[in-house]
């Protein structure tokens, strides 16, 4: 079968690692830096190239599912049964928390953190799916891959100067190189990932801790690295509650229920193979210009041994 990727991202690179049976023509972005330029190795197109090419099938590998969708079948011409959304699990690495020594370094890397903030007076709110697993599971999710952390815009400038000297506390580095990566998006510093790479003698499986800015933007907070498309109501982040949780008090979102339910809905009955265009905290359909974002990213910390 010989298929697109729409989205020259991390989740385009899970994507095709996952199914080498597949013949992927290219890569379809829609931003203009991107086309002309490879991905592992594939050709990035431009959106008005797809006429040009014959394949079976396009796969959204994109945070923007529903506007890429709209943009395929309203712009571009393409039949809505050649689109294909594919589940969160195909798009995402192996489940790192199902496996007991990484879920155990999870655990480790949060705490720590999650201690070293507090004492600086920085509030690191358990979010998305971190914060439901902490609530429904006392736990990781084991089939999520990733820790969600929100910051309130006021505190991200102390968290960028503070989070360098994080590093002496991050855990297995004997047997794990760390990065500590600020992301950029359209000119503002808006997240921090903290990811590691296996040395040659170590099998955790990969995941990574982000810490992303929330703005409250009138009614709205708003997740900045996201462009405007997730959002919860502000009451949620205008202020925190707290939760126990891995033996250590952390802050969470002001009524925690609603706001799962307002993101996930029924949250409370586990539920795998979500895509994306099922979450309730996303606004469906943005402009083009909107996907057209300009993302950088810069080390803060490399830790190599």
């Amino acid at each position: 079968m010989s298929v697109l990727l729409f989205g020259a991202s991390k989740a385009g690179e899970f994507f095709l690692s996952q199914h080498p049976e597949l013949n992927v023509l290219g890569f379809v972005d829609n931003d203009p830096a991107r086309q002309g330029e490879t991905f592992h190795g594939i050709q990035i197109f431009a959106p008005e190239r797809i006429a040009e090419l014959s394949f079976d099938r396009i796969v959204i590998t994109s945070q923007w599912a529903d506007a890429i969708r709209t943009q395929l079948i309203n712009e571009l011409g393409v039949a809505p049964e050649q689109i294909e959304v594919p589940t969160k699990q195909q798009v995402k690495a192996n489940l790192p928390f199902s496996h007991p020594p990484t879920l155990a370094l999870a655990q480790s890397l949060l705490t720590r953190l999650n201690t070293f903030l507090r004492a600086r007076g920085i509030r690191a709110c358990l979010d998305s799916g971190t914060l439901l697993g902490a609530i429904r599971h006392q736990d990781f999710i084991p089939w999520d891959d990733d820790i969600d952390l929100a910051i309130d815009a006021s505190e991200f400038s102390s968290l960028i100067a503070a989070i360098p000297e994080f590093y002496h506390q991050l855990p297995e580095q004997e047997r794990l190189d760390w990065q500590v990566v600020l992301l950029r998006v359209d000119g503002e510093d808006c997240c921090i990932n903290i990811e590691f790479i296996n040395k040659s003698a170590s099998d955790f499986v990969p995941f990574d801790l982000s810490l992303q800015m929330r703005r409250l933007q009138g009614s709205h907070s708003e997740l900045v690295s996201s462009s405007g498309l997730f959002f919860a109501p502000a009451e949620h982040f205008a202020q925190y509650d707290e939760l126990r949780f891995l033996e250590q008090p952390f802050y969470i979102p002001t009524k925690a229920d609603e706001f799962l339910t307002f993101m996930y809905g029924n949250w409370k009955e586990p539920k795998q193979g979500t895509k994306i265009t099922e979450y309730q905290n996303r606004r469906a359909q943005l402009p083009v210009e909107e996907m057209k974002a300009r993302v950088s990213k810069r080390l803060l910390v490399d830790v190599k041994q």
